[in-house]
């Protein structure tokens, strides 16, 4: 709020002189309160991380909605904002596109969760110990975040394109622990850690926002012969909830090459113990190694709707979760090729030591990658009124049980065969289905069981 208005308003001349001109005096007037109103400038020289912190701290604990105004420039922030939420409390955060260019060089926040140097832009919520189990867990009830309208900007953070060392820094956005988060509307780009970390999460709710050469990969143990690949996801949910509700829908998520390497996944979802349900719709993800990443013990449900899935090596990646079960429906999945930092081919769908089920409808399974190339069917229990486009490569369906039915198979086949397993009791049904471009008579099966009607 402008002072000298609210000065005007029944002050009089000798009161001007006498007034404290203290941010609390200032504020309290109005539901909603400016970032500026506690110093900050944004106007990309000065450091804004004192004003953003006061501010946020001084709107939760008097209710408030804290706004950030655009400006010329950018908002500075030179440490890790850092504040704790308590049991009930809420903070909303609104602007209307303000950049925020942090440069921060600090590692405090609210967890952990890598071994390598963390510098976290934004941390809210209470401080946790442990990703692998449930702490203080009364603390977090009532407990909500609201974010929109943000950019946030790491442009200008000291990156290493080859993270080598777990001295090597990596940088999160945005850190927040609460039983509800939404975020809407915002931008996070040009960030080598991670764009989103959630945890303990009850509501959560990301929509309409834009993660733009953000995430990043480290060695990996098969194409280095080193596990450095403990970073680079788009958004990070960890320790959800029981019966928790997770939507993620309008959002756009572009990865960051580094090193002819994908980023390591655009969204993960791990050490969960009960289960919850996931929904995203209206979804572009392209640049990650895996889309999707699935590594739950509790029994977890996915809803994917028209979701478009390119340039990765896999698409949705089950890893050590046997309760999952995926449905991906009106939606198109581009196989193309392995960036050549995880083993075999790309792959549209993969279970690691995972008995997850996937389910497939109305969507499109365009294979585009090498010639003959393995495509694991391992969990795909049904395919419904889909297209898959062979592009006359030749790839094969493999060590799964599949049913395709009502389904248009477009230039699949070949001389070789196009479905294979050692193990004699899988079986492969098509049903009701088409074949355009190459004749049904170029099916064929090998050590597995086919069955076309």
């Amino acid at each position: 709020m402008n002072i000298k208005y609210f000065i005007l308003f029944g002050l009089s001349f000798a009161s001007i002189f006498s007034f404290s001109f203290s941010t609390q005096e200032k504020v309290i007037v109005e539901d909603k309160i400016s970032v500026l109103d506690f110093g900050a400038k944004g106007n990309g020289i000065i450091d804004d991380s004192d004003a953003f912190e006061k501010a946020i701290i001084y709107c939760i604990k008097n209710q408030k909605t804290l706004y950030i105004p655009k400006t010329e420039q950018s908002y500075n922030l030179n440490k890790s904002i850092r504040v704790e939420l308590l049991k009930g409390e809420k903070i909303k955060i609104v602007s209307n596109n303000a950049t925020i260019i942090p440069k921060s060089s600090d590692t405090k926040s609210a967890y952990k969760l890598t071994p390598f140097k963390e510098h976290v832009f934004i941390s809210i919520g209470r401080k946790i110990n442990s990703i692998y189990k449930r702490e203080n867990a009364t603390e977090n009830i009532g407990t909500e975040i609201l974010i929109s309208g943000l950019i946030i900007d790491g442009i200008q953070q000291q990156v290493k394109n080859d993270v080598n060392s777990f001295d090597d820094d990596i940088y999160i956005a945005a850190q927040f622990v609460a039983e509800k988060v939404s975020v809407e509307n915002c931008v996070f780009k040009n960030i080598m850690g991670y764009g989103l970390r959630i945890h303990d999460v009850l509501d959560s709710n990301i929509t309409k926002c834009k993660f733009i050469n953000v995430g990043g990969r480290g060695y990996t143990q098969f194409a280095n012969k080193v596990d450095m690949d403990g970073f680079g996801d788009a958004i990070y949910h960890a320790k959800v909830n029981e019966n928790a509700k997770i939507v993620i829908k309008d959002c756009f998520f572009e990865g960051k090459i580094t090193n002819k390497k994908r980023s390591r996944s655009a969204l993960t979802f791990e050490y969960s113990t009960f289960p919850y349900d996931v929904s995203i719709s209206n979804v572009d993800i392209q640049g990650y190694a895996k889309c999707l990443h699935i590594e739950e013990t509790a029994k977890t449900i996915f809803r994917l709707n028209n979701v478009r899935l390119k340039d990765f090596n896999f698409a949705i990646a089950n890893v050590l979760n046997d309760s999952s079960i995926i449905y991906l429906d009106k939606s198109i999945v581009k196989v193309g090729f392995n960036d050549g930092n995880d083993n075999g081919d790309a792959l549209a769908f993969l279970n690691y030591h995972s008995a997850a089920e996937i389910y497939v409808t109305d969507s499109e399974l365009d294979f585009n990658g090498r010639k003959n190339a393995y495509q694991s069917a391992v969990g795909l229990v049904k395919v419904e009124r889909s297209i898959i486009n062979g592009n006359n490569t030749n790839f094969f369906f493999a060590d799964g049980s599949t049913i395709f039915s009502y389904c248009r198979f477009i230039n699949f086949g070949g001389h070789n065969a196009s479905f294979f397993s050692y193990d004699k009791n899988l079986k492969y049904k098509i049903e009701n289905s088409k074949f355009e471009g190459n004749s049904r008579k170029l099916i064929s099966a090998k050590y597995v069981t086919l069955e076309i009607k």
